[in-house]
């Protein structure tokens, strides 16, 4: 999504985005953080941080860069971190398709309900697991679409409404995935929302 469109839409999404996402979606962010502190590395990068729900749960010992193209957004994340001074957070204005980073910089690579809201998903995941330290660690959270069933074809005919909201409602996951890569999914909320842990191996595969 283009920093200009982002920024027009979500002046006014910003306002309600906690309201209408926290009751639900708070203790997902939790368990994903969670699985993030627990792991080895220090240095992660949080692509789409949005109003900043995740900030108060990262360990202090972690150097958290979050990033996010939307101003209205960015604004309540820095509201949040300097509520949370103990977490070591720095907020960039940029675009996940734009954010120039050095190849292995980071240990830890965080997507939370971001990802499907990005023009073309697969090819940044495929560039961000490509500049993954190697070892290293993608988390998504996100709605993934069933691989069967009725909540399938739910998605399909909601696609109209997601491009006007600007997410993408049909979003299988299979896709998005590299060959090579470890993947661990947990459920939740019926096993529509679903935290994703990505690992790169240590060395390329002979």
């Amino acid at each position: 999504m283009s920093t200009q469109l982002s920024n027009f839409r979500y002046f006014f999404l910003a306002r309600i985005y906690d309201a209408a996402l926290l009751w639900f979606y708070q203790p997902l962010v939790r368990r994903l953080v969670a699985a993030v502190n627990a792991e080895a590395g220090d240095n992660v990068l949080e692509v789409g941080v949005g109003t900043g729900i995740s900030l108060p749960y990262y360990d202090p010992r972690k150097q958290v860069t979050a990033i996010d193209c939307s101003l209205p957004m960015l604004q309540r994340a820095r509201k949040k971190a300097a509520e949370h001074p103990e977490v070591q957070v720095d907020l960039q204005h940029a675009a996940g398709e734009d954010f120039q980073h050095e190849a292995g910089r980071f240990e830890h690579v965080v997507f939370c309900n971001s990802l499907s809201v990005v023009e073309s998903p697969g090819q940044l995941l495929n560039a961000y697991y490509a500049s993954l330290r190697p070892g290293g660690h993608i988390y998504l959270l996100n709605h993934f679409t069933p691989e069967r069933g009725p909540l399938r074809q739910l998605d399909r005919l909601l696609t109209p409404a997601g491009k006007l909201l600007g997410f993408k409602s049909f979003f299988p996951l299979s896709p998005l995935l590299a060959p090579d890569a470890t993947v661990k999914i947990r459920h939740g909320r019926a096993g529509y929302w679903r935290i994703v842990h990505i690992q790169k191996p240590l060395s390329p595969p002979c």
